[in-house]
């Protein structure tokens, strides 16, 4: 008996340990059993599985529908406004930026046609597409066919805004550049087939005054009366209103329409790609914009894109009107890592690079390791070039086959990892870059050797993302170009030039044509009259400041406005599915799911653009959107992207869901807000 009864205590010693081991198991990804067994095995340890054990997470993540989502899968959307049609609700339907802007277009080309508008007695129309109240549009007609020239005269001659406009009968000449607050003066001449001026007319064109925000934005230090820049914009951070001074200073262009974090991007065809506030993606850090886009200075927008895990710092033109090159992020632990290419036509993402694929875990010390600030594409090379702020290095890649061609970074932070073999050897001493912004390889031979190519850069020289211990504590910015013989793998420093010191955000460009180089600066340390952003144009042989201006607010970027008067001339035209990309998914479930006890009364809002639900809310605080129907159940889930910074909770934005996949059925909308489960009170029936 004794012997059977020390059996069965061993043998619920035995089975207790099986039990502690399964609870074990169980709770792997907590306990690091997994990461033990990744290190005997030689394994690298995943970056998600590291974020999870290693960093404080804010925000509410509980699940009333037990489901998985994989961060790789996105739902296409590629459709117009009329896509909300398939669905019957009690929620608000909105139009999207470009339906309205083609409306307001479609009666501007009816007013022209039926209009008795002519050169003597034109149309004026100021701020036609509501957004942009610096410029306007004149209507006439002619009985022959006649170009256009259009001058908005400046306060000096080098300020004059001037553009022509192809020849026609039927006239909508834009107008930009005027000043605001003020009666402005616009002549306009018609041309025959050789350029001669055969008429003129001169118009009087009142404006409003400026928003509050952008009162005093520009305080001109030293102007030389001329700029090779006719206007320049400023965007981004706390200029939420992007605007243009000319070369005296004064603004003659803004939008009155707020861009998100980031701001804009010039395309080749004088359009922007316009990072709208309309729809975020949460993330580890700052939730980031969705929804791009494509406008021009007028304000009239022709396409939007989707990018489901939001974009950041840039979106570039692969090519000349090709494909776009946008920064975003995995969302898998980390952001502002992964570079895409999006099919400019269909939305799609059709090449894409986690930087993670490159570098493992190496670096991977918190979820912003690498910070992303800019792309480029060289064709002749088929590579990108990029700046990882957070690696203190510029790096060429094979867009193809994804391998590193070189790095450009002090051979110091590379020293002992198996990336020491790409790096650029300095042909000489020289004062390196850290946390640069605005790396791009120029067309230009700026040293003479047509066997090298040039980087220009801005160099923030500020470490505390990532510090090391080689830095010269120098609290200076400069503007910097680089000369790299692809062959050798060697690089020399052939331009230097001390600018304000500016931390953060920051660009650098090269004129071409002029020879002028530009330092904009967009985060000032130490300013002395409380104005936190510069900019600088340089003469670049000689290195004299020929212009500078100081910006009240900080900025992300500023850049040079290239109007394109013939497309702005011309009616808008748009494909027919003008809402294109992608977003994360709704994820459909055979669970049972019981309806809530209780009905959310504030924190929540919801209204709807084509087949997309935008739901109004502050960040990380719904962790679970559910739509319940009689026969089919999908959930929107985002508890697996976990808020590292608390100070983004009180982000107020839309989370874009698509419903374009869902089935035909009567839904109910439930949602887990603040981890308490609730019924919105809304439903919608998708009829097909």
């Amino acid at each position: 008996m004794e012997k059977k009864k020390k059996s069965r205590i061993l043998k619920g010693i035995v089975i207790l340990a099986l039990l502690i081991l399964f609870a074990c198991l169980c709770y792997w990804k907590r306990r690091g059993i997994r990461n033990t067994f990744y290190r005997m095995a030689g394994i690298e340890i995943p970056f998600d599985v590291k974020e999870k054990e290693q960093w404080k997470k804010y925000g509410y993540y509980r699940q009333e529908v037990k489901v998985s989502v994989d961060l790789d899968e996105t739902l296409t959307v590629y459709e117009n406004d009329g896509a909300s049609d398939a669905f019957e609700t009690d929620i608000a339907k909105e139009d999207s930026l470009v339906k309205t802007s083609f409306d307001i277009d479609a009666q501007v080309e009816a007013e022209l046609a039926n209009g008795n508008y002519s050169f003597d007695e034109p149309l004026v129309i100021l701020n036609p597409y509501k957004i942009s109240p610096l410029t306007g549009l004149i209507l006439f007609n002619t009985e022959e066919e006649t170009a256009v020239r259009v001058t908005v005269k400046g306060k000096t001659e080098a300020a004059d805004i001037t553009g022509e406009v192809e020849a026609s009968t039927s006239h909508r000449i834009p107008l930009i550049g005027l000043y605001p607050s003020t009666e402005n003066t616009v002549i306009v001449e018609l041309l025959d087939h050789s350029g001669n001026v055969t008429d003129t007319k001169e118009l009087k064109v009142q404006t409003s005054g400026l928003p509050e925000a952008l009162n005093d934005i520009v305080k001109p230090v030293k102007t030389s009366g001329t700029s090779a820049f006719g206007l320049t914009m400023v965007y981004g951070q706390q200029c939420h209103y992007p605007f243009a001074y000319d070369c005296n200073g004064d603004v003659r262009w803004f939008f009155e329409k707020e861009t998100a974090n980031y701001g804009m991007y010039n395309l080749s065809n004088g359009r922007l790609i316009f990072q709208d506030t309309g729809a975020y993606t949460p993330s580890q850090q700052k939730p980031q914009s969705t929804n791009l886009y494509e406008i021009d200075y007028l304000g009239r927008a022709s396409r939007m894109y989707y990018l489901p895990n939001g974009s950041h710092h840039e979106v570039i033109e692969k090519e000349p009107g090709g494909n776009l090159l946008a920064l975003t992020s995995s969302l898998k632990g980390q952001y502002e890592e992964e570079i895409v290419e999006i099919d400019r036509e269909t939305g799609e993402i059709v090449n894409e690079l986690e930087l993670a694929d490159l570098f493992g875990t190496v670096f991977a010390n918190k979820s912003d390791w690498a910070h992303i600030n800019t792309v480029s594409y060289q064709a002749d090379q088929d590579t990108i070039l990029i700046s990882a702020r957070n690696l203190h290095s510029v790096i060429k890649i094979n867009w193809t086959t994804h391998e590193i061609v070189w790095i450009l970074c002090s051979p110091k932070f590379y020293e002992g990892t198996e990336f020491e073999q790409y790096v650029l050897t300095p042909e000489d001493t020289f004062t390196w870059h850290f946390q640069q912004h605005s790396a791009y390889q120029l067309t230009a031979d700026l040293d003479g050797n047509p066997d090298t190519v040039e980087v220009s850069l801005f160099d923030n020289h500020y470490t505390a993302s990532r510090k090391v211990n080689y830095f010269d504590d120098l609290e200076e910015s400069h503007v910097m170009v680089y000369s790299i013989d692809e062959s050798a793998k060697t690089v020399k420093q052939i331009k230097k030039l001390n600018v304000i010191y500016s931390k953060i955000t920051s660009n650098t460009i090269y004129d071409e044509e002029s020879n002028h180089i530009f330092g904009m600066c967009g985060w000032v340390v130490y300013p002395e009259d409380e104005r936190r952003g510069m900019t600088y144009e340089f003469d670049y042989d000689t290195g004299e400041i020929l212009n500078q201006y100081s910006i009240k607010n900080k900025f992300y970027r500023a850049t040079e406005m290239n109007i394109n008067w013939s497309d702005l001339a011309s009616a808008m035209s748009m494909d027919e599915n003008y809402i294109k990309g992608s977003l994360k998914p709704t994820v459909e479930t055979t669970a049972k799911v019981t309806a809530p006890k209780e009905t959310l009364e504030s924190g929540v809002s919801f209204k709807m653009i084509g087949s997309v639900l935008y739901v109004d809310t502050l960040d990380h605080h719904i962790s679970q959107i559910i739509f319940k129907g009689a026969d089919h159940t999908y959930v929107y889930d985002s508890t697996n992207i976990r808020l590292h910074t608390k100070d983004y909770l009180a982000h107020q934005g839309n989370i874009p869901v698509p419903l374009g996949n869902l089935e035909p059925d009567t839904y109910e909308v439930y949602c887990v807000y603040q981890n308490e489960y609730y019924n919105t009170g809304h439903s919608f029936t998708k009829t097909k």
